[in-house]
């Protein structure tokens, strides 16, 4: 082998053990977008189990915006305690001692739908109606005067979702709770390359959409 042969052969091999490792890179980057994505499913199935076996209201919420305080991680479920209208009842508001569990995206993710992927389409059965799924979130508080936006939703004892909106204060019950059926919505999370959906239907069952640029639509 001449020293050109063997030039041309370690350039070839640099050339494909970079294609290689950007290939790798690629993959490693949406395999945490998809992890990301199936934490926000298992958040809402995990809070609706929880609600199902306490008999107490669980709450599901998400640091997507500027609303619910008391999120001390990218995702947290709160145990609110049970539906009456006295001391130690169910608050519509996050407390550090109810918190029973919490969950922190994966690197390079964050909540949102990029302009260069689905830009705040939304996904198959969304129904919610805040406007802010760019944000990552399409759910609306239950303040039907403003029907502001919301990160957040609420498991009770049947395992049904419904909106709530927030107490200014810990100690009053809460006082606004939306019907059944209407805590349809969805939280959108990407890496900039790709965007996934995690669409809660009326009865609380969970759908994971991934955004396909190819096609330019939502696939399951």
């Amino acid at each position: 082998m001449t020293l050109l042969e063997l030039v041309v052969v370690l350039a070839l091999v640099g050339i494909m053990m970079a294609f290689g490792a950007s290939q790798v890179s690629s993959w490693s980057k949406d395999q945490r977008a998809a992890t990301s994505a199936r934490s926000v499913a298992d958040a809402f199935s995990l809070a609706r189990a929880e609600a199902i076996r306490t008999g107490r209201n669980h709450m599901v919420a998400f640091r997507v915006e500027t609303g619910l305080s008391g999120i001390s991680s990218d995702i947290v479920i709160v145990n609110d305690g049970p539906t009456c209208s006295t001391t130690g009842c169910s608050n519509c508001k996050i407390a550090s001692t109810e918190i029973v569990h919490s969950v922190a995206l994966e690197r390079d993710v964050r909540f949102g739908s990029d302009p260069s992927q689905a830009n705040g389409t939304a996904a198959p059965n969304d129904g919610g109606n805040s406007g802010h799924r760019l944000l990552g979130s399409s759910f609306q508080d239950a303040n039907t005067a403003s029907l502001g936006a919301a990160s957040w939703v609420m498991f009770g004892p049947d395992g049904l979702p419904r909106r709530f909106t927030e107490n200014s204060t810990t100690a009053a019950p809460c006082t606004q709770l939306g019907p059944v059926g209407q805590a349809t919505g969805g939280i959108y999370v990407t890496n900039g390359s790709r965007d996934y959906a995690v669409v809660l239907s009326p009865l609380g069952t969970v759908r994971l959409h991934r955004w396909k640029k190819g096609i330019g639509g939502w696939t399951q």
